[in-house]
């Protein structure tokens, strides 16, 4: 999902600096793989070396055949917006620049989703960012509110298609604010 979601956002256009955000990174292949040694399965080492929370960020370089910097973002349920604050650091630095921004995750198989308070759904999101001309979005830290049922990357999604101005959204205490 987030290979075909960077790929279709970048269509051919170049990346100067790539983010990769997930909170739980390759979760679904690592379960697989942990099943297998229970099971006494041989491991695949393919399998293995994709199971790493990097592994859409290498795979996407490849694929692009590009040589642009790239990074891999966890921060549990604020992963989207550090994703969003390093995109906006790095653009600070380099305005010329454009970045590709990808947040992504799949579903948290069965036995793993007590230990969540989101209904962590299947997504990929991605963006491509640079400086705006005039009017942008902007993100801001907030007041802490009541922690959101789902991920930001969906909830910004789905605010980016509607007419609404501000998207407010709290995670893990930690409060933001995107306005355009």
């Amino acid at each position: 999902m987030a290979l075909a979601a960077a790929l279709d956002a970048t269509a051919g256009q170049s990346v100067d600096y790539s983010i990769f955000c997930s909170q739980h990174g390759e979760l679904v292949r690592t379960r697989t793989i942990l099943s297998s040694m229970i099971e006494g399965v041989e491991l695949s080492p393919t399998a293995f070396a994709q199971s790493v929370h990097n592994t859409s960020s290498g795979l996407f370089t490849v694929l692009a055949k590009s040589n642009a910097s790239s990074t891999s973002i966890c921060a549990g349920a604020n992963t989207f917006a550090y994703g969003w604050l390093e995109a906006q650091a790095y653009l600070s630095a380099n305005p010329k620049h454009r970045v590709l921004l990808v947040d992504f995750d799949e579903a948290i198989p069965q036995e793993y989703q007590a230990y969540s308070d989101q209904a962590v759904c299947d997504h990929a999101l991605a963006l491509m960012i640079r400086v705006a001309d005039e009017d942008g979005i902007a993100i801001s830290r907030t007041a802490r509110g009541e922690d959101g049922d789902l991920p930001q990357g969906p909830l910004f999604l789905a605010w980016q298609q509607s007419d609404a101005t501000t998207l407010s959204s709290t995670a893990e205490g930690q409060g933001w604010r995107w306005d355009r």
